[in-house]
């Protein structure tokens, strides 16, 4: 995998990693000072506890007071965070983390907010794949006018060991909903919608009752399932857009086998 920046500045990272990535993001030995604002007896206290809490990884350039009691600005490598006086708990780049044990807490928060429970997915209205031993389970939402969708169905048609469901969910054009009907109403549906999202565009019937196709969208709204791809695994966890290759491998694993579906 590719060697992560150091935790700060790095508010992006902190923005759209995983617990693992924040995790990696701790390695970068630096050193501490402190700046006015503060006494010297909280600045050395608070330069402790971060560097106790973070593994020496975490320079403090400047301390500041901030207008709330016991919160503190802390200025490294030209980007700020706020800690608190333990120097356990900081708020990067909107999320809450705690520093010791390298969790972004409001990344925990939102992926349980955020879950969709499995067995409540339209399964049967799914195209089903088994690959391998089909040990593991995940849906994928997506539409064959959206390009990263068509790069992501090649990327899972190479994964082992997995069953998928693939949900047709038409919501980028009147386009993808034409062709959503149309792979719908073929006696080979998965054989076209497979040839459509490897980009052909075939004129067909799309005459035929489309009313597990309606559920698919009715349970896109209920879960606010608003772009593609998005991923629910077996754990109920879900994944929108772009997750990188190892990283939703890893996600994969640790969330696809739940219950022990199949």
């Amino acid at each position: 995998m590719p060697t992560h920046p150091p935790l700060f500045p790095c508010a992006s990272l902190v923005r759209t990693a995983l617990p693992a990535a924040v995790a990696a993001a701790f390695l970068t030995v630096c050193t501490t000072s402190f700046a006015e604002g503060v006494s010297e007896k909280v600045a050395g206290q608070l330069r402790a506890a971060i560097s106790a809490n973070t593994g020496n990884s975490v320079r403090v350039d400047e301390i500041s007071t901030t207008p709330i009691k016991g919160i503190y600005e802390v200025l490294s490598e030209g980007e700020v965070f706020y800690a608190d006086e333990t120097g356990r708990y900081s708020f990067i780049g909107g999320s809450l983390m705690d520093l010791k044990q390298r969790v972004d807490l409001t990344a925990r928060v939102q992926d349980k907010r955020m879950a969709i429970p499995f067995d409540q997915l339209p399964l049967k209205h799914a195209i089903k794949e088994v690959h391998g031993n089909g040990s593991r389970s995940m849906a994928v939402f997506e539409d064959p006018n959206c390009p990263i969708c068509r790069v992501f169905t090649k990327f899972v048609d190479q994964i082992d060991d997995v069953t998928v469901y693939r949900f047709m969910l038409p919501v980028i054009s009147p386009q993808s909903q034409s062709l959503a009907r149309m792979a719908w109403c073929s006696p080979d549906r998965a054989g076209v919608w497979k040839a459509m999202m490897d980009g052909a565009r075939p004129k067909l019937p799309e005459a035929c009752n489309v009313d597990g196709l309606v559920e698919i969208l009715r349970t896109g709204e209920r879960y606010q399932i608003n772009n593609t791809p998005t991923v629910v695994l077996a754990s109920g966890k879900r994944l929108v857009g772009a997750t990188p290759p190892e990283q939703f491998l890893e996600e994969l694993e640790k969330g696809g086998r739940v219950g022990g579906r199949k």
